[in-house]
């Protein structure tokens, strides 16, 4: 008996399966300026939530723990890192979501 490995070699030689004319078209493209995803519920709910949760953590890190402190140099440097770190979170994910993969 043969193993799945010696079955995948095998399907792997006869690649006869890739050919352009069994591969379906790309979508065609409209303007440009129209956005290119699709608008599902389960996708927006999921991105609004992300969001909601790293405005949290902001709001958790500036108001709960670095105004209350009483050292200035590590609440400013803090707040810097973490600002700048949640800033380019956002912006990555709202990349991810709005550029065609």
């Amino acid at each position: 008996m043969k193993s799945p490995a010696h079955r995948t070699r095998d399907i792997e030689r006869q690649a006869g399966y890739l050919k352009p004319e069994h591969c379906a078209p790309p979508p065609p493209r409209g303007n440009s300026s129209t956005m290119w995803f699709i608008r599902d519920s389960c996708g927006i709910v999921c991105g609004v939530i992300t969001w909601l949760l790293v405005f949290y953590a902001e709001f958790v890190v500036v108001f709960v723990l670095l105004l209350p402190a009483k050292n200035v140099a590590y609440s400013l440097f803090n707040g810097v890192l973490f600002n700048g770190l949640a800033f380019l979170a956002l912006a990555s994910h709202a990349r991810a979501m709005c550029t065609d993969p």
